[in-house]
């Protein structure tokens, strides 16, 4: 069996908040609630800061109360704040396969295990990449393709809804 850290390494590559638009800045509270993708940010930092760079496939994660489950498959390139975790997959993996397994209601279970904190709880990066996978490499593409296109569909219903 794998782990998550034998298919995705956290970002630590970094871009200055100057060199990023609004539409492009994530943050925890941009990243919306029960894995619904984001929305844009109200705004950028105040001042000029580092963030972590994040790229078209990488996967962002809230690590502040992460039983909200706060998720985003990027599909563009920016930056995030230091409490967002951005994943990436190693060599011959599948970025959409690592979404799907981040997906799961047992990742969020299992990074609760590990979190520190009350009242804002967060996750422990190292618990984290102890997240278990079960499937095997052969089936990623396939897997994760499936799911990607089941979410993209719902995520029309969804705003078909709101227009209604």
């Amino acid at each position: 069996m794998r782990t998550l850290a034998n298919i995705a390494d956290y970002v630590s590559d970094k871009i200055s908040s100057k060199d990023i638009s609004l539409e492009q800045y994530v943050t925890t509270d941009s990243l919306l609630p029960d894995k619904k993708g984001r929305k844009c940010a109200q705004n950028l930092p105040p001042v000029c800061c580092t963030l972590t760079l994040y790229k078209q496939d990488d996967i962002l994660v809230s690590n502040i109360r992460p039983y909200l489950k706060k998720l985003w498959f990027a599909d563009s390139s920016g930056g995030c704040s230091s409490d967002v975790l951005v994943l990436r997959t190693k060599d011959n993996h599948s970025p959409k396969f690592l979404y799907a397994t981040l997906l799961q209601d047992s990742f969020y279970t299992h990074t609760m295990f590990g979190a520190k904190g009350s009242k804002m709880p967060r996750g422990d990066r190292d618990q984290i990449m102890r997240f278990k996978i079960p499937i095997s490499s052969n089936h990623e593409e396939n897997i994760g393709k499936l799911i990607v296109d089941i979410e993209e569909k719902l995520n029309i219903n969804r705003l078909i809804n709101q227009n209604l």
